[in-house]
């Protein structure tokens, strides 16, 4: 059992662990497939964080190039 804070995955894990909590803000979001979501908080912008995906990898890349995308 992962607790509820954490990713199961850890490449996921990793980019969230990366993000500016000032600047985004992560929001468990457990519906489906959905692990949650990455809210940018100045723009209210988000991108989706899946608790399955195929290739962990190309997930975390999306949250990085979120944040990347996100420097207000």
């Amino acid at each position: 059992m992962v607790s509820k804070g954490r990713h199961p995955k850890n490449p996921i894990n990793r980019a969230l662990d990366a993000l500016d909590p000032k600047r985004f803000a992560i929001e468990p979001i457990h519906v489906g497939h959905r692990w949650g979501v990455v809210r940018c908080l100045a723009c209210d912008d988000t991108v989706s964080v899946w608790s399955t995906p195929r290739v962990p990898e190309n997930n975390a890349a999306d949250i990085q190039r979120f944040a990347k995308r996100h420097q207000h």
